[in-house]
């Protein structure tokens, strides 16, 4: 594990040298040039997680060809409205045979595809890799590396969809489990109904991951899901916000509001904003959240709201915590790794741990886990060897750890 973890430290730091150097050098088309993502006139026709379209394709960590088998699936899923739509996974399986108990189990990575444009999921960034663009799908690879390097089979979903619904919390969530649904059905990669499934992600990622967790014992009951690991969670947005205002990485508000703005015509959220405001969330439109640091560096809240409180109005407030893990209902049916930085300065821990002890009062089994000596980002890499021991074990069977009794007060 200390090897993984140096190995791993030493990919994500050199990540953005790599980026600088490769440029925009990529062939690959982004998703909104690309005829295979087009969502098909009949899409209503087709069930929850139904398959589509598959092709497949070169799976890359950074620049480097992963040694597994990939394809990319267009699957059917619904949006925030409940409109039907379809997205696509990316699915990889390595090419070495399951040795393990049973058959091969399929781990779900949520990367933190954080923005609102195609060029940010992780279909465009694993099979561009760094030549494309740097997303946070090219700095988790290697995460995902490592789970294929255990002998699972992996699956990143584009959990967005074709809009890039960022902060839709209920299409993300869903997107996630009609893509173990997609997966599972694509016989090429050699899955079964009973397979044993994990679903993972952290800070944006595990926003995801927590609300399908949520949503799976309703919307997806046949899921044979193991266990999820949830990493850095973004439990609750608006005090996530806060936490991002006038700080270094403060234009990322910017290019988030676009998410809400998409996801949620009807709510006419451009009324909360300045002139100045609209302009820059409009210019953020097409960014990544690595692009709306660097183009909004320190923006506060105060920059580009309508009037002072504007975010606590009672009509955006509400629609912020209805899209969040606290605001959505449910309790994942499978044993909870949750592990955090107990001073993460971008996800407060707080709000974390309010929602660990909602799933414990509703009868999960949650190991809750906080490192001292870590922060947002570094806790990407120091929390990554607990969640593969997680998931070994609960491949394996092992009994889950319950911390439940000692997860710290809000």
């Amino acid at each position: 594990m200390k090897r993984l973890l140096a190995l791993l430290t030493a990919l994500l730091a050199t990540t953005a040298l790599l980026a600088s150097a490769a440029g925009s050098a990529s062939g690959t088309p982004v998703p909104e040039d690309d005829p295979f993502y087009a969502v098909p006139s009949n899409i209503a026709s087709y069930a929850n997680g139904a398959v589509i379209n598959a092709r497949r394709i070169t799976a890359i960590a950074y620049v480097l060809p992963m040694p597994v088998d990939s394809w990319q699936i267009l699957y059917k899923t619904n949006d925030a409205h409940g409109v039907p739509t379809a997205t696509v996974t990316t699915l990889m399986v390595p090419r070495t045979a399951w040795t393990g108990a049973g058959t091969r189990p399929l781990v779900s990575y949520q990367t933190a595809e954080d923005g609102v444009a195609g060029k940010c999921a992780p279909s465009y960034g694993l099979r561009a890799g760094l030549l494309g663009s740097l997303t946070t799908a090219n700095a988790e690879s290697g995460l995902m590396l490592s789970a294929l390097t255990n002998g699972w089979a992996v699956a990143a979903p584009d959990y967005e969809g074709p809009n890039s619904q960022f902060l839709a919390g209920r299409m993300e969530g869903q997107a996630v489990l009609d893509g173990l649904r997609a997966a599972l059905a694509f016989s090429p990669a050699g899955l079964s109904p009973s397979t044993k499934l994990g679903i993972w992600g952290y800070s944006g990622g595990a926003f995801a991951t927590s609300i399908a967790g949520q949503l799976q014992s309703t919307y997806a009951p046949e899921l044979n899901l193991a266990g999820e690991a949830l990493g850095g969670v973004v439990a609750e947005i608006r005090k996530t916000i806060d936490d991002f205002s006038g700080s270094a990485v403060g234009g990322a508000i910017a290019m988030g509001v676009n998410g809400p703005l998409k996801a949620f015509p009807e709510y006419n959220l451009g009324q909360y904003l300045s002139a100045s405001g609209r302009a820059k969330v409009a210019a953020a439109a097409g960014d990544c959240i690595n692009d709306g640091v660097v183009r909004y560096p320190f923006l506060s809240i105060k920059d580009i709201e309508a009037f002072p409180g504007a975010l606590d109005t009672p009509v955006v407030a509400n629609l912020l915590h209805a899209n969040s893990p606290l605001g959505i209902p449910g309790t994942p049916t499978a044993p909870v790794y949750d592990y955090h930085a107990t001073f993460d300065e971008l996800a407060p821990v707080g709000a974390d741990r309010e929602l660990m002890q909602r799933y414990c009062a509703a009868g999960a089994v949650v190991e809750h886990v906080e490192h001292l000596l870590a922060e947002h980002i570094s806790e990407t890499v120091t929390g990554a060897p607990g969640a593969l021991a997680f998931f070994s074990s609960r491949f394996a069977n092992q009994a889950p750890k319950n911390t439940c009794a000692s997860i710290p007060a809000p």
